[in-house]
């Protein structure tokens, strides 16, 4: 491999210094209760060094002490403890209808909370009342705040906090991160609502704890996606990545015709489950953008109580699912594929569709089909994405190679 003589970092004593703070407050924050001896043992690192930097963070409010260890002799030994009140994390998550807007706490409880209506059109003037109201939110608090995380469903360059593109508000070129900066004084992460989720799946759930490489989906008005690779949320060379939702779809076989309207999106989202139980009933459930989350879960109710109507729409639905997974996963390979939405309710409907149509179109099984698929814990994949972007520039990890 040629050397990259423009990415030479010099390690000097300032860069070991701000890696070594960063393992040690990485190290609290998901091992705390923890005392210094134990921090030296994990880290490696001397208990002078150690001493000395829990001493700054200490006076930087990120963390305290706490006596509540145990020891068999002597006095209890001194631990630990993250100050999850010591920093406030702003969320606006953007969603196709409404607005959610909260100030948080580093344990990512939510301390304040607004909503409003999400206005298409003049994207700055929205853009600027978030941040408005992002800062009349944090007044009454004399905790500063360390970043805002920004989650929209559109098309988004992350590194310089800009919307490149969104149909459903007509928006285009909105710098978000310079807009809510002025407003709010206070750095600011901008996202695609896909990506954002599967960032909150590495940081925050369960299912996604041991594994490297995965693809998170987000089934909702349309279809989020947003890939893991060792670790670290997959961007591309200009923040186009994941855009799987208007690809071409080939079902039992057999080409389906491409329109507009016919994208695998189109028919393997929330809104192609209301469109179809419309088509089986004979109903007129309402597909606008407006309604489609409140006529979700309606199919869905009814599916539970046995009408025959809604399973058919969610089943058919989550076999033109399957046909998208298939074609990321034999692109992809990854570990595992983890599903988020309203979809994960009637997980035992859907489950064996996907299954069954994904054995149809993978090219080779090195792990069993069924072993693949994940349903994710996440709740709010947009909101808590957000959340993370804040968090993950607070604990930012360095890895030396």
């Amino acid at each position: 491999m040629k050397f990259d003589f423009g990415n030479v970092i010099p390690a000097d004593h300032k860069i070991m210094r701000l890696i070594n703070r960063t393992n040690v407050i990485n190290i609290i924050r998901e091992k705390a209760p923890i005392s210094r001896s134990e921090i030296s043992k994990l880290s490696g690192l001397k208990k002078s060094t150690i001493s000395s930097i829990v001493g700054e963070l200490i006076e930087d409010g990120l963390i305290y002490e706490d006596s509540l260890g145990e020891s068999t002799i002597g006095r209890k030994p001194i631990i630990l403890r993250l100050n999850e009140k010591s920093r406030l994390v702003g969320v606006i998550d953007v969603r196709h209808i409404e607005t959610t807007l909260a100030v948080c706490d580093l344990s990512r409880h939510v301390l304040e909370k607004r909503v409003t209506k999400t206005e298409g059109g003049d994207g700055k003037r929205f853009f600027s009342k978030c941040g408005k109201i992002i800062s009349e939110l944090t007044r009454s608090f004399s905790t500063p705040m360390v970043g805002i995380g920004v989650s929209v469903p559109s098309l988004v360059n992350h590194a310089e906090g800009i919307i490149y593109w969104d149909y459903s508000h007509d928006w285009a070129n909105i710098n978000v991160r310079q807009i809510v900066q002025e407003q709010a004084g206070c750095k600011v992460f901008v996202e695609n609502d896909g990506r954002a989720g599967a960032l909150a799946q590495l940081w925050f759930a369960p299912e996604a704890r041991d594994l490297n490489n995965f693809v998170f989906l987000w089934v909702c008005e349309g279809i989020g996606v947003g890939l893991i690779i060792n670790k670290t949320l997959y961007h591309g060379a200009y923040s186009l990545d994941g855009q799987f939702g208007q690809q071409l779809i080939k079902i039992d076989g057999k080409w389906e015709e491409i329109t507009p309207n016919n994208t695998w999106e189109d028919n393997a989202s929330d809104l192609a489950v209301v469109r179809r139980y419309n088509e089986c009933s004979g109903r007129n459930c309402d597909t606008g953008i407006e309604a489609i989350e409140q006529n979700m879960q309606q199919v869905i109710d009814l599916a539970r109580k046995g009408d025959h109507h809604a399973v058919r729409a969610l089943k058919e639905t989550a076999r033109y699912l399957a046909v998208g997974i298939a074609s990321i996963n034999n692109g992809l390979g990854p570990e595992r594929i983890i599903v988020a939405g309203k979809i994960v309710q009637v997980w035992d409907l859907a489950f064996p569709e996907l299954i069954h149509q994904m054995e149809l179109q993978t090219v080779f099984q090195v792990v069993p089909i069924r072993e693949l698929f994940i349903p994710s814990s996440l709740k709010t994949p947009s909101f808590e994405g957000a959340q993370a972007m804040v968090l993950k520039d607070l604990f930012k990890s360095y890895n030396i190679l």
